[in-house]
């Protein structure tokens, strides 16, 4: 496996991380009515950002 399809499957893993942490903070803030669940979504909407990031820098050769 090339080091670029690794760095891929890394920024991938980030997204699905932070879809995964979205989610989850989302039900429990609905469930809960607590708003400090919300923090936690609001994590992974990050994570899954900088996920996105990664990946489209990896697969587009980085910044022109």
């Amino acid at each position: 496996m090339s080091g670029s399809t690794c760095s891929a499957r890394r920024a991938l893993l980030l997204v699905f991380v932070g879809i995964g942490l979205t989610v989850v903070g989302s039900v429990l803030a609905s469930v809960t009515d607590k708003d400090s669940w919300r923090l936690l979504a609001a994590l992974g909407g990050l994570v899954q950002a900088a996920g996105w990031a990664l990946y489209l820098r990896r697969t587009r050769g980085g910044a022109s």
